[in-house]
C-alpha cells in the first residue's frame, strides 16, 4: 500500500510541475509576444508547450503486425504491470527485468517501428538512441567512475535517456525542416520522393494579426515564433516585411529583454501574495534550536528541535549570531552548552565539525557576503511565521531576484560552490515533489522562486538565451544599426552553444551524483531554516 501511495504522490508531482512550467514559460512568451507586437513585428504563432501529434498517416509503409499500434500499447502496458508486480511483490528479478524491457528493449523497438515510418538508415536510429545512451552512461562514469553503481540505477538513467532519444527519432521529419517552412511541416525521403508530414497541435486559433495561436503536446516550454529571427549569409533577414532583423537594435533588445522582465515580474507577483497571504519565516528573537540535520554532531549529542542555548562554555548568548560566532571556531574541539528544554537546565557537550568547504559567513545583522571554511553542528535558530503589508511584502520579494543575481555573481569568482548551489532537472523535480507534499502555498513558492530563476538565467550573455542575443543587437547599437557579420554571428553562435552544452552537461553531472547520493544534503529533522552553525 505504501508503494501505491509513492507512486500516487509522484504522479500528483508531474502533473503539478507540468502545469507550474507550463504557466512560467507561457508568461515568458507573453513578454516577447506583447513587445514585438508593440513594436510592429509579426508574430506567426504563440504556443504553449512543444510538439505535436503526427497528423500525417504512414502507417500504409508497414507490413503486418508492425503496423498496428496496439501492440506497442500492449507490450508497454504489460511491462510497467510487470514492473509494478516486481516492485510491490518485492521480486528483484521481475522489477529488474521488466525494467529493462522499458528502459531498453522497448524503446528500441519504437525506434526501429519509427526508423521504418519515416525510411530512416539504420544507421541514423543507432546514433541517435546511441548518443542518447552514451551521454548520460558519460554522466554516470564521470560522477561515480562505476563505483557502487547497482544496476536498476543504471537502468532508470537509461530508460530517461531512451525518452529523450524516442523523441529525436519521433520528430525526425521537422528537425531538418527549411527554417522558414510553417510550424509542425517537415519531410521525409520515401524512395527518392519528398513526402509532407504534419504534426497538428491539441487546439489552435488564428486571430486577425495572422497569429496561429496552439496548445501542443509535450510539456517542455512554449514559444513565440517572430517573423524573421533567422539570420541569411546574405543578410536578407532584414528585408523581412514585419521581420525581428527589420527593426533597430533597440527594439531587438527591448522585445528580448521582455522574456526575463515578465518572469521576474511574475515571481514577484506570486511571492508578493505569498507573504502577504500565507506570511514569511522570521527567526524568533531568543536563541532557540528550530532545525536539527539527522545525523549531524548536535543531534547525536543530544540536542533537540525548541531546545533554547543558554551560554556556551560559560558565557551567556542572547543572539543567534552569538552562539554560530563562539561555534564556528571551535573544529573539531568539544563545546560545552547550558541548554534549557522546558523547566530544565541541561548540560550538553558537542563536538562542532569542519565544513568541507566555504559557506557563508553570518554576521550580527545578516550574511556578510564572505565565505570561509566554519566549523557546525548541524542546527538552525527557529523561526515563526508573519503576515506582511503590502509595500514589505513587495520590499521582501524584490530581495529574491537580487539575491539569485548576487549567487551568480558569487558562482563566477567562486566556481566550486556550484556543485552545492546548482542543479537541473533532477533537483527541480525533487524540490518540487516537496513543495507538492507540503500543500498550495509551497508551491506558489516553489512556482515564483522557479519564474524569478528562469528571468535571471535567461539574462546570462550566452546565445541562444535571450541576454546572448541581447549583447549582439547591444553592439549593433554600438554601431549604429550595422548588423554584424554573418561569419562573426556564427561564431557567437557556435560559441553560445558549446557553452550552453557545458552547462547543460554540469547540472546533469551534479544531478547524477545527487541521485546516486554521492552529493545529496543532509536530511533535516524540520524544514532547515536560514541559517544553521
Amino acid at each position: 500500500m505504501q508503494g501505491v501511495q509513492t507512486i500516487l504522490s509522484y504522479l500528483q508531482t508531474a502533473v503539478v510541475l507540468t502545469l507550474v512550467l507550463t504557466v512560467l514559460v507561457a508568461v515568458h512568451e507573453l513578454g516577447h509576444f506583447w513587445f514585438a507586437r508593440a513594436f510592429g513585428m509579426k508574430v506567426d504563432a504563440f504556443a504553449v508547450m512543444m510538439g505535436g501529434i503526427r497528423q500525417t498517416s504512414l502507417k500504409d509503409r508497414l507490413v503486418g503486425r508492425m503496423a498496428n499500434s496496439v501492440w506497442v500499447a500492449v507490450a508497454y502496458l504489460g511491462a510497467v504491470f510487470a514492473l509494478l508486480i516486481g516492485a510491490f511483490g518485492e521480486v528483484p528479478w521481475l522489477y529488474t527485468g521488466s525494467l529493462a524491457l522499458v528502459s531498453v528493449v522497448l524503446p528500441v523497438w519504437v525506434a526501429c517501428r519509427l526508423g521504418t515510418l519515416y525510411h530512416l538508415k539504420p544507421n541514423d536510429i543507432v546514433r541517435t538512441m546511441g548518443m542518447s545512451w552514451g551521454a548520460f552512461l558519460v554522466l554516470l562514469f564521470v560522477a561515480t567512475r562505476f563505483q557502487g553503481v547497482v544496476i536498476n540505477e543504471v537502468l532508470s538513467l537509461l530508460f530517461f535517456a531512451s525518452l529523450i532519444g524516442l523523441l529525436f527519432v519521433y520528430y525526425a521529419p521537422v528537425l531538418k525542416k527549411p527554417e522558414d517552412s510553417p510550424m509542425g511541416h517537415g519531410v521525409v525521403q520515401i524512395n527518392g520522393e519528398e513526402v509532407p508530414v504534419r504534426f497538428r497541435p491539441l487546439w489552435s486559433r488564428t486571430d486577425r494579426h495572422g497569429t496561429e495561436f496552439s496548445m501542443l503536446l509535450l510539456p517542455l516550454g512554449g514559444f513565440a515564433a517572430i517573423r524573421g529571427m533567422h539570420p541569411k549569409d546574405d543578410g536578407s533577414e532584414v528585408k523581412v516585411e514585419g521581420g525581428f532583423y527589420s527593426k533597430s537594435p533597440l527594439a531587438r533588445f527591448l522585445v528580448l529583454f521582455a522574456g526575463p522582465l515578465f518572469s521576474v515580474l511574475l515571481g514577484v507577483v506570486l511571492l508578493t501574495g505569498y507573504f502577504m497571504l500565507h506570511g514569511q519565516e522570521k527567526p524568533v528573537d531568543r536563541v532557540e534550536i528550530g532545525t536539527l540535520v539527522v545525523g549531524s554532531p548536535g543531534q547525536k549529542a543530544g540536542l533537540q528541535v525548541g531546545d533554547q542555548i543558554v551560554s556556551v562554555e560559560g558565557q551567556p548568548v542572547a543572539r543567534w549570531f552569538d552562539f554560530v560566532r563562539m561555534i564556528r571556531d571551535r573544529q573539531e574541539v568539544p563545546v560545552s552548552l547550558q541548554v534549557r528544554r522546558g523547566e530544565e537546565l541541561l548540560q550538553v557537550s558537542v563536538t562542532p565539525k569542519r565544513d568541507q568547504s566555504p559557506t557563508p559567513v553570518l554576521g550580527p545583522d545578516g550574511p556578510t557576503g564572505e565565505t570561509k571554511i566554519q566549523a557546525k553542528i548541524g542546527a538552525a535558530q527557529a523561526t515563526e511565521r508573519v503576515q506582511l503589508g503590502f509595500a514589505e511584502a513587495v520590499r521582501a520579494s524584490l530581495v529574491a531576484p537580487v539575491a539569485m543575481v548576487g549567487g551568480l555573481a558569487g558562482l563566477a569568482t567562486n566556481p566550486s560552490r556550484a556543485k552545492d548551489e546548482m542543479g537541473g532537472t533532477a533537483s527541480i523535480v525533487n524540490q518540487a515533489h516537496k513543495a507538492t507534499q507540503e500543500g498550495f502555498w509551497m508551491v506558489i513558492r516553489l512556482a515564483a522562486l522557479l519564474s524569478i530563476s528562469l528571468g535571471v538565467m535567461n539574462l546570462l550573455p550566452i546565445p541562444p538565451l535571450d541576454g546572448g542575443q541581447m549583447v549582439v543587437a547591444f553592439i549593433e547599437m554600438l554601431r549604429g544599426g550595422r548588423r554584424l557579420s554573418i561569419q562573426v554571428q556564427n561564431v557567437v553562435a557556435t560559441a553560445g552553444m558549446i557553452a550552453m552544452l557545458a552547462l547543460i552537461a554540469f547540472v546533469m553531472f551534479v544531478d547524477v551524483n545527487r541521485f546516486l547520493g554521492n552529493n545529496s544534503p543532509s536530511t533535516p529533522v524540520t524544514p532547515p531554516a536560514k541559517t544553521a552553525p
